[in-house]
């Protein structure tokens, strides 16, 4: 490792990402797990490196911005969840053999070692061979997709690459995951890891915009030497710097908050929540007409950004920061 590990696990993953954009999803899975970088937060013993939150967040930046057809931060995630209660899992997911999916809605009903339900908005659902799901008494569920009992559709959603997936089991075994702090810490750290995909996608998009503007001439000079251009792209780039300076925060201190109850996750959540969207809007007007265009992609960027920013909901997380002073002012 250099004297700056995340940046070199940034480059590692944009360089790996960049391949597997063009990949079907298990080809994909195999080219990053072959980089080591489905496994980054698992621990050793199943093939992982254990580094920070931060190293995560570096990957799923690029890979989010590549477009590529995994839900990477979910599945590093899930390596480190399982790494206990199931290792042959963790191990497969850490080297692409196996893509896990997660369901964001919905609770399966756990009794005796089988489930009962539906849940739904899964990323890559359909290419998944395991899902972890919310069950009933606060807890998760490990279900084997291509067990008995199991049935799998795709859903509408926001992201082209990754069609979310409805699942609906019917006394299908699986594997109770309790209610502890691991399970908190992967729900938590879920949002994180959705804020910096959803930012380094915006950064990828004004990027290409700061590119446009600068190449492309009117009236016998650059786009960018318009007063009006120049002041919508530093105001853009004033609105990603403050979000990342929340998220980097958020990310030092994630460790030492595992249950989202500190005011730099809200913090986080809301200023990512609103930037990325704004940003990649900004970035496809700064295109002009062909910002709209199919060829050029950047709407495919917003689906993405647009379906984090669900599940960051900023509304809350403002309602929840204000609920927060309020505290601290009665006190």
């Amino acid at each position: 490792m250099s004297d700056d590990p995340i940046r070199e696990i940034a480059e590692s993953a944009a360089r790996a990402a960049a391949l597997a954009a063009a990949m079907e999803p298990a080809a994909a899975a195999r080219r990053l797990g072959e980089d080591g970088l489905l496994g980054v937060l698992a621990p050793e013993a199943v093939g992982g490196l254990g580094l920070p939150l931060a190293a995560a967040a570096a990957v799923v930046a690029a890979t989010e911005s590549a477009l590529v057809p995994l839900p990477v931060g979910e599945a590093m995630l899930a390596a480190r969840l399982l790494a206990g209660p199931a290792p042959e899992v963790a191990s497969a997911i850490v080297a692409g053999e196996a893509i896990v999916a997660v369901a964001t809605a919905g609770t399966l009903t756990l009794a005796g070692g089988t489930v009962t339900g539906t849940v739904g908005r899964a990323q890559a659902g359909l290419a998944a061979r395991w899902l972890v799901a919310p069950a009933t008494g606060g807890g998760a569920a490990l279900l084997d997709l291509s067990a008995p009992g199991v049935a799998v559709e795709e859903e509408k959603g926001l992201d082209l690459e990754r069609p979310p997936a409805r699942v609906t089991a019917t006394g299908a075994a699986a594997i109770a995951l309790p209610a502890d702090d691991a399970w908190a810490a992967f729900q938590a750290d879920a949002l994180l890891l959705r804020a910096a995909g959803a930012l380094g996608a915006a950064e990828h998009c004004l990027g290409r915009a700061i590119d446009h503007l600068s190449n492309r001439r009117q009236f016998g000079k650059a786009l960018v030497g318009f007063q009006g251009l120049r002041f919508e792209l530093a105001r853009q780039k004033l609105v990603l710097e403050g979000a990342r300076a929340a998220l980097g925060h958020a990310l030092s201190v994630a460790g030492q908050d595992p249950r989202a109850e500190g005011i730099a996750r809200l913090v986080a959540r809301s200023a990512c929540g609103d930037a990325a969207p704004a940003i990649i809007e900004a970035a496809i007007q700064l295109h002009g007409g062909m910002g709209f265009t199919w060829d050029l992609g950047l709407h495919r960027q917003l689906r993405r950004a647009r379906d984090a920013a669900l599940a960051l909901d900023p509304v809350a997380a403002r309602a929840a920061l204000a609920g927060r002073l309020e505290q601290a002012w009665a006190a």
